[in-house]
């Protein structure tokens, strides 16, 4: 099992996953580390996909993260089904703020 942590820095998507070889991300993990509300979209990308980020490979639309109290927000989990990717697949998020949200990823080999 591996983790990756990815900090948002931009408003475009970012890439957060490569797969190498087949992989399951068990969960993901994004988090409002601030007292903003913020809104995130996750894009599922196959490795053949030319065009990027966008509208077809969507899978979460404008996930909102609230503001907290103390410069602490909300966490949205993202764990009820597994997505399986093969080698050079791609998860990419994006927020309409930057350096608000961190994205944390949990992948397991298969």
């Amino acid at each position: 099992m591996a983790i990756t942590n990815t900090r948002l820095t931009a408003t475009t998507p970012t890439t957060v996953f490569t797969a190498v070889g087949q992989q399951a991300i068990t969960t993901i993990y994004l988090c409002n580390t601030t007292g903003t509300d913020v809104s995130v979209n996750v894009f599922a990308i196959n490795s053949d996909d030319s065009v990027g980020a966008g509208f077809d490979n969507m899978i979460y639309n404008q996930i909102l993260l609230t503001a907290g109290s103390g410069n602490i927000g909300d966490t949205y989990v993202i764990s009820t089904e597994r997505l399986i990717l093969d080698n050079g697949d791609l998860i990419e998020v994006e927020a309409n703020i930057a350096d608000c949200v961190t994205v944390t990823v949990s992948s397991i080999e298969i």
